[in-house]
């Protein structure tokens, strides 16, 4: 025990050892612009050039299935292709990851075809698939299990960011420059800015503590008997179940909220920004004060239930409010509850999964409940056109926070 102390106070004492905030300062700039990609075409669902262009009017199953095809690819991206990060590395699949990103944001941009939206669209999922995966595979490299909640509150906040900054920023680019212009400028910021920052910065092991990272990842078993030992774990299930929960949340959320806003809550454009952006605020500060509190009491699982709960049930409360402020802000700490509950997540999975396939592991997690959440948009979209009611609609959350939270109480006296 002496020996494990030593070891981690050296670690800490080595002179590169505060580099490992810039590392997830720049993980956290990745996943940003990774949520700009996802959630810049659910601003166009009300945009009548963006409709004119592609023939959807407004159509909600049609729109729907855009948000839907890239969850559908990037939950199967997640399952099959996280293996990536644990067999070359998460800086370069980082990297090619990135400029891949960049470059079918042009090419969604470029099109005047549904079919052909929906196409480029697959592909992006695909690309942006093992995201999650790589950089929980960095954060697990580069920090001490005591730290890896907080850390991963850093990158995981820009889930939220990505949102509250993106909507409007689309908005903004769209307003002054037209639809097309949006994706160009996204695809921009990756291929300038975000790939040089993976290559300057990120690295595949710690300098300061390159040595235990690597013997932590060490196993007398092979990839695949570790790979079959978490699938046989019952608490890999019950992470996995609740992940899918909350991720029907998130998308359903991120693909209807402008809409919803600014058809049965009546907006306007400059209101709109604001109101579209503050769940995402709070979702931001949902997430910093979960890895804290999570940490701070080690008991992740009862942090992860309280979370989603609230998220589902104050979205109940939404459908009951008329005042459209109220409803807003309601539903902004909606949001706020549910960003409390995935930085203890992602800690419980990196607790629950063996350490040498931690990017396989969180790959199938996160894969399935993006296979899953991708049914939310298009669930939603064909309750609405079907019901022509928006709080048929808002039930799919509801459900999603009420009913997945469940998952962590047979966790909750253990994490």
């Amino acid at each position: 025990m002496a020996q494990t102390l030593d070891t981690g106070a050296a670690a800490k004492a080595h002179p590169a050892a505060a580099r490992r905030w810039l590392v997830a300062g720049v993980l956290l700039f990745v996943v940003i612009a990774g949520f700009f990609d996802r959630i810049s075409i659910a601003v166009l669902f009300t945009n009548k050039d963006f409709n004119d262009a592609v023939g959807t009017a407004f159509n909600p199953p049609m729109l729907g299935l855009l948000m839907t095809s890239f969850l559908f690819a990037y939950g199967v991206s997640g399952v099959l292709l996280s293996f990536v990060g644990d067999i070359y590395g998460p800086r370069r699949s980082l990297a090619i990851g990135a400029g891949l990103w960049g470059i079918f944001m042009t090419l969604i941009g470029s099109t005047s075809s549904y079919a052909l939206m929906i196409f480029y669209r697959v592909l992006l999922g695909l690309a942006e698939g093992p995201q999650f995966a790589l950089v929980n595979k960095v954060v697990k490299r580069w920090f001490p299990k005591n730290e890896q909640g907080r850390a991963n509150s850093v990158w995981m906040v820009g889930s939220p960011l990505g949102s509250a900054i993106g909507f409007p920023l689309t908005i903004a680019l769209i307003a002054a420059f037209g639809w097309r212009a949006s994706f160009y400028a996204l695809a921009a910021l990756n291929i300038v800015i975000i790939v040089p920052l993976v290559l300057m910065f990120v690295r595949d092991w710690p300098p300061h503590r390159e040595q235990e990272a690597r013997a932590a990842e060490t196993s007398t078993t092979d990839m695949k008997g570790n790979i079959g030992l978490f699938l046989s774990d019952w608490r890999f299930w019950m992470i996995l179940i609740f992940n899918s929960a909350c991720l029907l949340y998130l998308w359903g959320l991120n693909a209807w909220l402008p809409t919803y806003l600014q058809t049965v809550r009546h907006f306007d454009l400059k209101s709109l920004g604001f109101f579209a952006s503050l769940p995402f605020i709070l979702m931001f500060f949902g997430e910093l004060l979960g890895g804290y509190i999570s940490d701070r009491l080690d008991r992740r699982a009862l942090v992860c239930f309280i979370g989603l709960f609230f998220a589902g049930a104050l979205i109940y409360v939404v459908s009951l409010v008329s005042n459209p402020y109220l409803a807003a802000v309601i539903m902004a700490l909606s949001a706020g509850f549910w960003g409390s509950a995935l930085p203890p997540l992602f800690a419980m999975a990196a607790q629950i999964i063996p350490p040498s396939v931690t990017a396989s592991g969180v790959g199938v997690y996160n894969g399935v409940g993006n296979l899953i959440g991708a049914c939310s948009p298009l669930l939603m979209g064909w309750i609405i056109g079907t019901s022509h009611n928006f709080d048929a609609g808002l039930m799919v959350l509801v459900a999603a926070g009420v009913v997945g939270s469940c998952a962590m109480l047979p966790l909750i006296r253990r994490y």
